[in-house]
């Protein structure tokens, strides 16, 4: 089983209140619901953080001063599951959608993307 797992922040010009609209638009679900059928999953999963004091003390004690706002994170088999499955115009078209959609309320350059073999 591989996983692909994003730690989401919000760009910094942009307030929890409106990350958090974006994260919840129904806009964003249909394009996360449109990958899940493109690139074909087993199983995936969208969460918020918690805004709450034990995050901030457990951020606080590892030196962190910046917490994520949402973590999202897709499973696969194995790669070579999901390798030729990438390279289909319908997943490129569907990654630049989610992408263009996220760059309204996503800081890329600190939004850490990486896959997990479990």
């Amino acid at each position: 089983m591989i996983r692909l797992i994003t730690c989401v922040r919000k760009k910094k010009s942009i307030s929890y209140q409106e990350f958090r609209r974006y994260w919840e638009d129904p806009a964003f679900s249909e394009l996360i619901n449109k990958a899940v059928e493109v690139l074909k999953p087993v199983r995936h999963a969208r969460n918020l953080s918690l805004q709450v004091g034990a995050n901030i003390r457990i951020m606080e004690s590892r030196g962190s001063d910046e917490p994520y706002e949402g973590i999202i994170e897709w499973w696969w088999e194995s790669a070579t599951q999901l390798a030729p499955l990438l390279d289909t115009p319908q997943a490129q078209g569907i990654i630049l959608e989610l992408r263009a959609f996220q760059a309204q309320f996503v800081d890329f350059a600190s939004s850490p993307s990486f896959f997990t073999e479990a």
